[in-house]
């Protein structure tokens, strides 16, 4: 018999919030869900970039075979874009093996796509008609703001919440049909602007006074870093007009965002059990990506591999696992979010759903000692990145900029770059050899190095030292 999948997805969330000992992120649901699923302590994305990661998630496919390598929607970059109708995702696969479809908020991948591929059940989401930076109009701050770091609302109903109410109000539709029922609850948080509820901002009123983020260091003031981290591309990346009080108030409305999506969570979690589903169901709980909070001196994410956008969370409850009784379980296999949806239904038993090799995919048979991933573009500005990782060893190679090789086991920060140290020269031959086998295999086009525009320069033939106007 099929099961149902349910998939919670959040947009910029750390992996260490729910994995680091001692963090200071209050998230008790999400905690206790953490005790009866299975923990997949090293997954990462496949691209840390909104669009490219949410295409390679419900396609299974790289951004070079998507085409989809930058963020697309509105008027922010060139050129406008979204996933190509020719790209088929899990989620209409699933639709023509039985399946209901419903998706619910963040899509990231065109206006009105979801609708026109035929899924019209898209309740407060982009992909149906609701444009993607629309915002809740009963929203009320208190004063100091300083959007996008921080804001703390005093009344309103953000668009996640009501995101999740419905999410909640769905559950007995979708099981009253009789069929299997896909279910993606995705959501805005806690990407930036960090606009949070206040009793949520003040969980963590008990932050240190000179509170600092971990691993900062002021923005662009390392040596031995490629040229594409020598400058920012949105306007939010620019820290430089942060103070360390700043910095505090954006950590408590990162995580108490983070806090206010795991209480949510909670609240659809209980529903799902209270509906009898836990013997039906799939539920994993990921994120497209992380985000700096200072990691470097960045804020938000760019075109780097850092742990800190790289690493995610990645909870996934089998049908009947737990049942209450803390029958969790961890597992440090390297997995891609490109093969969550691989996963996933190969757990809910749609097998002819997935070709042989997806089936392969899943998390539960690679065992896998490395991870691989890529970066292609960014508002229309070229980075051209391939990367490894292993337990001890990070490496990234370029066509257009220098090669990253980090030794984790003595640097987890990250921030001696030993690309040319000889000790590490077999090393990085190997990681170079390995990400090369695995660019070919992939018919990756980087494979071939062939010529590549400067970094940054834009598709559109603009200097690499024009600023993007952002509100055009």
């Amino acid at each position: 018999m099929r099961k149902n999948i349910i998939l919670f997805l959040t947009d910029q969330w750390r992996w260490d919030t729910l994995n680091q000992p001692g963090h200071p992120a209050k998230l008790p649901n999400l905690m206790a869900f953490r005790e009866e699923a299975t923990n997949f302590t090293n997954a990462y994305t496949s691209v840390p970039l909104c669009t490219p990661a949410r295409a390679s998630l419900f396609t299974g496919k790289w951004p070079h075979q998507t085409g989809t390598m930058d963020n697309v929607q509105g008027k922010a970059f060139y050129p406008h874009g979204k996933l190509h109708p020719s790209q088929k995702t899990y989620m209409e696969r699933l639709r023509d093996d039985g399946y209901e479809v419903c998706f619910i908020g963040k899509w990231h991948l065109g206006d009105g796509t979801l609708t026109d591929r035929g899924i019209p059940d898209t309740p407060l989401c982009d992909g149906g008609d609701v444009p993607l930076m629309r915002v809740a109009d009963d929203l009320e701050f208190a004063a100091p703001r300083k959007t996008p770091f921080y804001g703390t609302l005093d009344a309103g109903t953000p668009l996640d919440e009501q995101r999740v109410n419905i999410a909640i109000d769905r559950l007995d539709a979708l099981q009253s049909t009789g069929r299997p029922f896909c279910l993606i609850v995705s959501l805005h948080g806690p990407h930036f602007p960090h606009h949070v509820p206040r009793r949520y901002v003040e969980l963590y009123d008990d932050l240190p006074d000179d509170y600092m983020p971990d691993n900062y260091c002021p923005q662009f003031s390392e040596t031995g870093k490629p040229r594409a981290q020598s400058a920012f591309y949105w306007p939010c990346q620019d820290t430089s007009g942060l103070t360390q009080q700043d910095w505090r108030r954006t950590a408590q409305h990162y995580w108490g965002f983070c806090s206010w999506i795991d209480d949510l969570f909670g609240r659809f979690r209980a529903r799902v059990q209270d509906a009898g589903l836990d013997e039906t169901s799939v539920l994993a709980f990921t994120t497209d990506h992380g985000e700096m909070l200072g990691a470097h001196g960045w804020f938000d994410k760019g075109p780097f591999f850092y742990d800190e956008v790289m690493r995610i969370p990645m909870l996934i409850r089998d049908p009947g696992q737990g049942k209450g009784n803390g029958q969790g379980a961890e597992t440090g296999s390297f997995v891609s979010f490109r093969d969550l949806f691989p996963t996933l239904i190969d757990r809910a038993g749609a097998h002819e759903v997935l070709s042989v090799a997806e089936a392969r995919r899943s998390f539960w048979s690679t065992g896998a000692d490395h991870v691989t991933y890529c970066y292609d573009a960014y508002q229309g500005r070229q980075f051209k990145f391939r990367g490894i990782r292993t337990e001890r060893y990070k490496y990234a190679w370029s066509p257009h900029d220098i090669e990253e090789l980090y030794d984790l086991q003595t640097d987890l920060q990250e921030r001696e770059n030993r690309a040319d140290d000889p000790d590490l020269a077999t090393v990085k031959a190997d990681l170079n050899t390995r990400l090369f086998a695995w660019m070919k295999a992939e018919r990756d086009p980087l494979w071939m190095q062939g010529y590549q525009l400067p970094v940054g320069s834009y598709i559109d033939g603009r200097d690499v030292s024009e600023q993007h106007v952002h509100s055009e």
